[in-house]
């Protein structure tokens, strides 16, 4: 009597909770192939199993068939199956989606009192994007040399931008490890500077280590003691000015890549022997120019945001 009654209550619970056990290790299995395969091939690997269960149980549901055939047929049904669980256990080495890589942030390069600033920077190895802005009251371009003078072979001759335009400059086939030198070709001699391209693999900025803190830069000599400052992409930072000279300065960003404009009011100005503190809002990944605004010519640097 209690065999019987386990059997009337075991037999109804256990099949559905079987059934779906299948299922869902078939589902499971099944969808391992289609997140592993090119999107038109799972689409047709979709459609072409469902057919096959369809015709299958079909001709099944038929009694057309003998119990081998049955079982031959049920065989196909379950190739899917056993291919889905081999790629799910790593047996069959499945193609892997193609990684994108994120293209390098553009470099700003800027031309004031008929000079570049910076007149060295450095570039990702392949392509690259210069964002350059005309901040003088000539026209300026810029033209890239396959060398270390204007006689080697030209490698990128950008268009002539009028004063105070601005131009994105694509440059291409710039082999890792190599410097190239540039000008302007309005004042070949007046505006040059030099171009190194990053190692395969390492990045563009050419800077040091980033900064996780505040910045302690210094002046003395009509100079700033540091030409290149490394700091993280969208962080606030701050730059703890002490100017050590005996003329008076200031630190001013004054350009990058797009969006970034120079701020409208000119950033305060240390006296000699003061201190003043600069807040660096978070700035997108790029390359920087700053500059002392009183000084401008002589002391002036790179700020790379990583």
């Amino acid at each position: 009597m209690a065999e019987d009654r386990r059997e009337r209550t075991t037999l109804p619970l256990g099949v559905p909770f079987g059934i779906f056990a299948i299922m869902a290790i078939v589902v499971f299995l099944f969808s391992r192939i289609l997140l592993n395969v090119p999107k038109q091939v799972a689409v047709a690997v979709a459609l072409m199993t469902a057919l096959n269960i369809l015709v299958t149980c079909g001709i099944i549901a038929m009694r057309k068939v003998g119990g081998a055939t049955t079982f031959l047929l049920l065989l196909v049904i379950a190739v899917p199956i056993v291919i889905g669980g081999a790629a799910a256990a790593k047996i069959i080495t499945i193609k892997a989606p193609k990684v994108v890589e994120k293209p390098a942030p553009p470099v700003a390069l800027s031309a004031k009192n008929i000079a570049f600033i910076p007149p060295n920077f450095t570039l990702p190895p392949g392509n690259a994007t210069i964002d350059f802005r005309n901040e003088d009251t000539a026209s300026h371009s810029v033209h890239i040399f396959d060398g270390d003078s204007a006689t080697a072979p030209s490698l990128f001759a950008g268009e002539i931008v009028p004063a105070g335009g601005s131009k994105t400059y694509t440059v291409t086939g710039l082999k890792a490890g190599s410097t190239y030198f540039f000008h302007c070709d309005v004042h070949p001699t007046q505006m040059t500077g030099k171009v190194t391209v990053a190692a395969a693999g390492t990045s563009a900025s050419g800077g040091g280590k980033v900064a996780t803190g505040p910045i302690f830069l210094g002046a003395a000599n009509i100079a700033f003691s540091k030409q290149q400052i490394d700091i993280a992409a969208n962080t606030p930072t701050k730059i703890n000015f002490k100017n050590g000279d005996s003329a008076a300065h200031n630190f001013d960003i004054i350009s990058g890549p797009a969006p970034y404009t120079k701020p409208a009011e000119q950033p305060a100005v240390a006296a000699p022997g003061q201190s003043v503190t600069y807040d660096i809002p978070g700035l997108p990944a790029g390359t920087y120019e700053f500059l002392c605004d009183i000084h401008p010519n002589s002391m002036k640097g790179t700020l790379t945001v990583h």
